[in-house]
């Protein structure tokens, strides 16, 4: 079986696809936001962004092979400083984890944002979400902050964690 493909998503194009994953990815969603995805949720995830960052800083890239999408990933360019990169979301079909395409994947970001001049990525993992953050430990990021978790949001603690590249 070949590996899938690692490309980038067109938001309109692969929304459908997006929103298939998400369903079959509903476990990590329902841990999230307390319920399974809406109809809008692939939607949502492949346009959040602070509203200072430019489009062509928002983007997001798929694990693609003869299954259809199998990952995602979500990133934002020079945020929160030039230079600097940030990646939303990583999110596998459940078939796909613990086979090595989430690190294929966000390898994939780390070179392209070292290509681009890159000092460093971020990603917030949940508090509750352990496997997430040795997944994340594992990849070589640090700890740089927690964030308590917002009453008025889905409540979740996140930790941010940095990565020199």
């Amino acid at each position: 079986m070949a590996e899938p493909v690692i490309r980038a998503l067109d938001p309109q194009a692969d929304l459908a696809a997006v929103q298939d994953l998400c369903v079959r990815a509903a476990d990590y969603i329902i841990l999230e936001t307390g319920a399974p995805p809406a109809q809008d949720y692939g939607a949502n995830i492949l346009a959040e962004a602070p509203p200072t960052l430019p489009p062509e800083d928002v983007f997001s890239f798929g694990a693609v092979g003869e299954n259809g999408l199998s990952g995602i990933v979500t990133c934002l360019r020079n945020f929160y400083e030039q230079g600097e990169w940030y990646m939303g979301l990583l999110l596998l079909d459940p078939a796909a984890r613990g086979a090595g395409l989430g690190a294929r994947i966000a390898r994939h970001v780390f070179d392209l944002a070292v290509s681009e001049g890159a000092r460093c990525i971020r990603v917030a993992v949940l508090d509750v979400n352990e496997r997430g953050r040795a997944f994340w430990d594992a990849q070589g990021f640090v700890l740089e902050r927690t964030v308590p978790g917002d009453p008025a949001g889905d409540g979740h603690i996140r930790h941010v964690l940095k990565r020199a590249l």
